[in-house]
């Protein structure tokens, strides 16, 4: 959904205020600690209900207030807000309803996230992929999210279990079965994304590593090939001393190769930010695909990318259509590569935006499934 109206108060340093960004492309530039980033935390927030620089929302609340408050007007007339607190209670609101879910605000706005952090993808373990992997089939597979809670609330009780030194194998075994029923499924539905997705990553990266054979591997947690609930029976007494279940879904992995190598052993800083640049944006293309719009939040675009690099980047968050936010310290690092498409300018200086320019006319076309695009 495009952003018509973005609202917030108490975010940060942010001055309570307004703007009104451009349908596709918006540039935000000022120093460091201007606020620039403080708008993407906000955007964040209202999409996923958490930020992506710190899980302690005192912090993200100004000094001098107790919640801050962020509001969306979209096309088509359709709200949302997110409120937060200083004690860590939420409240959201999506077209003035209030029973609503932070699973019901990523639907509205599905956010993919650009920053000089995104090479801890490839770096750290699989708790970020195995996120990124959910994501996309989140907005693609309704089925999949339920499935998901029901997993996880089996996963947690089991763990609970182990942890209890006097456990028997009996009262595992419930468990055992409503977790094995739900990884069947779960299973099923990220290999269903995972190779429908093959063909958009194969286009990015060609279009943004063309020298490099990347591979994308799919690891589903586990040897399907045997039933999990057998394995978890077998298992048990080898979790109970670890204190926690070793296989699952829970331990699913996407896996990037350079010619059979594990991708973070092998590429350079400004080649992992591609990577897993192309990886985010070829999920936004299948998604884009799927009939839905992704809005894309770009950090600090030109940390560790050259010209050539940031012009290929720009060049396809062109070609997506979809709305996007970049920020930059100089704008001159970054205009060169929006060309003549359309956008909006706004510097940040003491938490406060002023639209400076537009530019361009914007052309959009959806990139097409299997070809370079860049």
């Amino acid at each position: 959904m495009t952003i018509e109206r973005l609202e917030f108060s108490h975010v940060r340093n942010l001055r309570p205020q307004s703007f009104l960004p451009h349908p596709h492309l918006n540039l935000l530039y000022g120093d460091n600690g201007s606020g620039k980033t403080s708008v993407l935390e906000a955007l964040h927030l209202l999409g996923l209900g958490r930020s992506f620089r710190s899980g302690k929302i005192r912090r993200l609340i100004n000094d001098t207030a107790s919640e801050c408050h962020i509001t969306a007007l979209f096309a088509g007339g359709q709200r949302a807000g997110v409120r937060k607190l200083a004690d860590g209670s939420s409240e959201m609101r999506l077209n003035g309803r209030s029973d609503v879910s932070i699973a019901d605000l990523a639907l509205q706005l599905p956010l993919q996230l650009l920053n000089p952090e995104v090479m801890d993808l490839l770096d750290g373990g699989s708790k970020p992929r195995r996120a990124l992997l959910d994501w996309g089939v989140f907005h693609v597979e309704h089925r999949f999210y339920p499935l998901w809670q029901r997993y996880q609330r089996a996963l947690k009780q089991r763990n609970s279990l182990l942890r209890n030194g006097t456990i028997k194998r009996s009262e595992l075994r419930p468990w055992h079965v409503e977790m094995a029923e739900a990884a069947s499924v779960l299973h099923d539905f990220r290999q269903a994304y995972v190779d429908g997705l093959q063909s958009f990553v194969q286009a990015c990266f060609n279009g943004f590593l063309p020298e490099l054979a990347l591979e994308l591997d799919y690891l589903p947690g586990w040897n399907v090939s045997e039933h999990l609930l057998q394995l978890l029976d077998e298992g048990w007494e080898r979790d109970q001393q670890r204190g926690h279940t070793q296989l699952g879904p829970h331990r699913a992995d996407l896996r990037i190769r350079v010619n059979g190598i594990v991708a973070d052993e092998i590429l350079s800083r400004g080649q992992k930010k591609l990577t897993v640049c192309a990886l985010k944006l070829a999920q936004v293309a299948r998604l884009k695909a799927a009939g839905r719009e992704c809005t894309v939040l770009v950090d600090d675009l030109a940390s560790e990318l050259d010209s050539g690099a940031r012009q290929r980047l720009c060049n396809y968050l062109v070609e997506l259509g979809g709305q996007a936010f970049i920020t930059c310290i100089e704008p001159a690092t970054v205009v060169p590569a929006l060309g003549k498409n359309s956008f909006k300018m706004f510097h940040v200086e003491h938490g406060e935006l002023q639209e400076v320019a537009s530019s361009g006319v914007f052309t959009a076309k959806p990139p097409e499934t299997g070809q370079k695009t860049l």
